[in-house]
């Protein structure tokens, strides 16, 4: 009998009141920015999921209007999954507000931002997917790209979703 076993799994050993949790993943290496700058301020990038292109601009067009946004670069390299780019400079509260604002944000991503009190985005191309490529350019006016972003090397896997495996407790 041959068992097909996920790339992800997840275990959680419940003793007492103490959680013991770790996972085990088929993992890959990407590259990517931080929206973080030097001057304590931050580039605003986005997750987005579950949506069609046309729906990923329109919520992006409503928080550019919102908030008075730089041009919005969209990219993409599977169905319903984009990513944002505005190189418009704020503070990270009002990082936060943005994206809340914003509809189809993943929320991992977001909750990632928020712990990490920045957030990270992709630019290298994951395994199994075509090359990222520039869907469109929700323009306003131009800022440049910072100088000082962050450039990061990260592991995650391949799969986001997995099977978890839960022993005591509830």
């Amino acid at each position: 009998m041959l068992v097909a076993i996920p790339s992800r799994v997840y275990f959680r050993i419940k003793i007492f009141d103490f959680n013991f949790a770790f996972s085990f993943a088929h993992a890959q290496t990407l590259e990517g920015i931080t929206s973080f700058l030097e001057n304590d301020k931050h580039i605003i990038l986005w997750d987005i999921e579950g949506c069609i292109l046309e729906e990923c601009k329109e919520a992006l067009r409503s928080v550019q209007k919102k908030h008075d946004l730089s041009d919005i670069f969209i990219v993409s390299d599977a169905e319903r999954s984009f990513r944002g780019f505005c190189y418009t400079q704020v503070n990270f509260k009002t990082y936060l507000k943005i994206l809340l604002d914003t509809d189809y944000v993943d929320p991992l991503f977001l909750d990632y931002t928020w712990r990490r009190k920045k957030a990270t985005l992709r630019v290298s191309n994951k395994k199994n997917r075509p090359k990222q490529k520039l869907v469109d350019v929700l323009k306003s006016y131009s800022v440049p790209f910072p100088d000082e972003v962050e450039k990061v090397i990260y592991d995650t896997g391949i799969d986001k979703r997995g099977m978890s495996i839960i022993l005591g407790g509830e």
